[in-house]
């Protein structure tokens, strides 16, 4: 059954559709929020709001727009842009700086983690909008060449020449930051 059989079907309120549209997007997403977070418990949470937010909002979603999957990745890039904002405005209460402690992640792989997403958004940041989506999709999704081309309306072979692209500009990129 296809993608678009499955969200019409969705739409009717077949739980059958809604489980196989879960079962075929999870880990791609859960991917793309673990390597945000860090974290597999507040990773899991956001990928449920994703599923939670794209079940309840299927009627406004348009095939003809964008791939399902791409649908996804848009409501948990919001997600987690959402969620590093509000982290941002409050401040760490000794309850959470206890709670920090207690995770899996320690303080300092979190602010590993943390610096490594910045240096990656400040490098990713120049560069022209299709090759941030590609580099995200298949560098840091890990998705294959043919589910990015379904979700970014390209060729498997024009995916593959801006990631080729996209790679080399990031080169050059670097290796202009060394020299300064």
């Amino acid at each position: 059954m296809t993608g678009d059989d499955l969200i019409h079907k969705a739409r009717q309120g077949d739980r059958a559709a809604v489980e196989a549209l879960f079962q075929r997007e999870w880990k791609p997403i859960y991917r793309l929020v673990y390597r945000a977070l860090g974290d597999r418990v507040e990773a899991q949470d956001i990928t449920q709001e994703v599923f939670i937010r794209a079940m309840t909002s299927l009627d406004r979603f348009q095939p003809t727009a964008t791939p399902f999957a791409g649908y996804l990745a848009v409501i948990a890039r919001n997600l987690l842009r959402d969620r590093w904002r509000r982290r941002r405005l409050t401040t760490v209460t000794d309850t959470e700086a206890t709670q920090l402690a207690s995770t899996a992640v320690g303080p300092e792989q979190a602010a590993l983690i943390a610096d490594e997403h910045m240096l990656l958004e400040a490098l990713l940041a120049p560069l022209p909008p299709d090759y941030r989506s590609v580099i995200q999709l298949r560098v840091l999704e890990e998705r294959s060449t043919d589910e990015v081309a379904a979700i970014m309306n390209r060729s498997p072979g024009a995916v593959r020449v801006l990631q080729h692209r996209a790679i080399a500009t990031l080169r050059i990129q670097l290796q202009e930051g060394r020299r300064r």
